[in-house]
């Protein structure tokens, strides 16, 4: 599985729109779109410096989900990066009801794999995507086939977006093959992949990729933003 995060709205929602296209028409398996929110956590400079950009524009959850209605699954699958807050203040049961069937799964961000429950008995009822770091302990893996969600969602390095996973290839090489014995999920590996050659090492030990900042940094032109991925996927 091969896929592209983007902030969504960001620079502005017609070339937002034009880059979901990109990817699309491209043959990517799935789009990560970022909802911007006020307190990034997870994300690097160049990520939050987009979503900060997006929300001073006037983009809003709604209009990016509303987009998001607009989009060919068919084609592309959908995944939406949020963070709890976002949820909550539209309220569990509505966000189902209004995006369930336009999503695929979502990624919280914030949100630990032990309180999913906590959402589903809430009225949640999209599927939740679980995180696996190099630091998660045996006993949590061992919990992950009771997680929903397409794929798990392996974090290569530690902090923010934006890194270098270079330096610890064969760590979370060691890791994703441990992670093999307790579920039979795809593994999709991100966070500090960068070109074509990280791409491909991914690909090596994971079931798929996701390259989000070196997208990001080039959303504002869609020509560059084409080639990149082009490049990466050629």
């Amino acid at each position: 599985m091969k896929g592209i995060y983007i902030v969504g709205g960001y620079p502005d929602m017609r070339t937002f729109v034009k880059e979901v296209d990109i990817i699309s028409k491209l043959g990517l398996d799935f789009i990560e779109i970022g909802i911007p929110f006020s307190e990034p956590v997870a994300d690097g400079p160049v990520i939050s410096s987009a979503i900060h950009d997006s929300i001073e524009g006037g983009m809003t959850t709604n209009k990016i989900l509303d987009f998001v209605k607009t989009v060919d699954r068919k084609v592309i699958k959908v995944y939406i990066m949020t963070y709890s807050n976002i949820i909550f203040s539209y309220g569990l049961e509505k966000f189902s009801k209004d995006f369930g069937k336009f999503i695929n799964s979502v990624i919280i961000a914030d949100l630990p794999n032990r309180m999913h429950s906590f959402f589903y008995e809430k009225g949640f009822t999209i599927p939740i995507i679980p995180f696996v770091t190099p630091e998660t302990r045996v006993e949590d893996m061992k919990l992950l086939k009771e997680k929903k969600g397409d794929f798990i969602y392996f974090i290569g390095i530690r902090g923010v977006t934006g890194g270098n996973m270079n330096s610890k290839k064969d760590e979370v090489a060691s890791k994703i093959a441990e992670l093999r014995k307790f579920t039979k999920k795809k593994i999709i590996l991100g966070f500090g992949l960068k070109n074509r050659d990280d791409a491909l090492e991914a690909l090596k030990i994971a079931d798929g990729y996701v390259v989000g900042t070196e997208a990001v940094k080039r959303q504002k032109e869609p020509d560059l933003f084409e080639q990149f991925i082009f490049n990466i996927i050629k």
